[in-house]
């Protein structure tokens, strides 16, 4: 009894904080909206890894639990909005493939961590994560309007921010390989062009423009991590830090949402 209410508690407070994002059927039918939640279907893929390493290297493990285990149910659930949401053949194809994966991904986060699991949960990151990424491509293809684009983008930029943690997570606690280092500079140059590419948005108002001016001081901070030799760095800072820009980047996707809505009310 006491595990359902502390299972309640985590779906609650993942409902709570990610709220704006968790569209309601009337809602999802927007492609905005869509393209959100979809595109959080990436970046979640990405921050349960991340979590599940840092929880392997006891780095903010009681924080590393609790934020995989919210970011599982919303993952469930946003899976389950988009079910019932897309009628798009491709795309129904896609999230059946996904399904089975996500019971795999689930089965692995109620265990303790092992090492095999580790490199298991990485495969199942990039699977997850190439496989989302096509439902937004195609969700995004059937509308491509800038306004839409924009929030793939800027949602991207949430996942991004989590894969190059969780790359870093992988390399510190044993992954070691040319592989996850190339992997984790490649992210490391798609997150500053396209972070680049929404500076110079013509959609930005004030507040957005502020909002990745904050994204950009937070990377700095980091970034030589990324770039030089990953052996070194701080991994509570990383942690702290490449989750403070994944909430930011969320907060400027929510804006581009709403600029979609503005526009299509005009």
């Amino acid at each position: 009894m006491k595990a359902n209410k502390n299972v309640l508690i985590l779906c609650c407070m993942a409902a709570l904080l990610w709220l704006p994002l968790l569209a309601s059927n009337a809602v999802a039918a927007d492609m905005a909206a869509l393209v959100n939640t979809a595109g959080m279907q990436r970046m979640l893929s990405q921050r349960i890894a991340k979590d599940y390493l840092f929880l392997g290297g006891q780095i903010r493990a009681g924080k590393a639990t609790r934020q995989m285990q919210g970011s599982v149910a919303l993952m469930l659930n946003n899976h389950d909005v988009l079910k019932k949401s897309v009628t798009d053949t491709k795309v129904q194809g896609l999230l059946g493939e996904i399904d089975p994966l996500l019971e795999k991904l689930v089965k692995i986060t109620k265990a303790p961590y092992a090492q095999f699991s580790g490199a298991t949960m990485l495969e199942l990151s990039q699977s997850l994560l190439e496989l989302n990424q096509a439902v937004v491509e195609t969700l995004e293809g059937q509308q491509a309007e800038k306004t839409v684009v924009a929030v793939n983008i800027a949602g991207r930029q949430r996942m991004l921010s989590q894969r190059i943690s969780m790359l870093y997570a992988a390399h510190q606690v044993g992954f070691k390989s040319d592989a996850t280092v190339a992997q984790m500079q490649r992210a490391v140059e798609e997150f500053e062009s396209a972070h680049a590419s929404l500076e110079g948005n013509s959609l930005n108002s004030d507040k957005i423009n502020r909002e990745l001016q904050g994204v950009e001081n937070l990377w700095k901070t980091v970034r030589h991590y990324f770039t030089a030799n990953s052996e070194s760095g701080f991994p509570v800072t990383i942690f702290v830090t490449t989750d403070d820009i994944m909430k930011r980047m969320n907060a400027i996707t929510l804006l581009y949402v709403k600029a979609h809505w503005a526009a299509k009310a005009k």
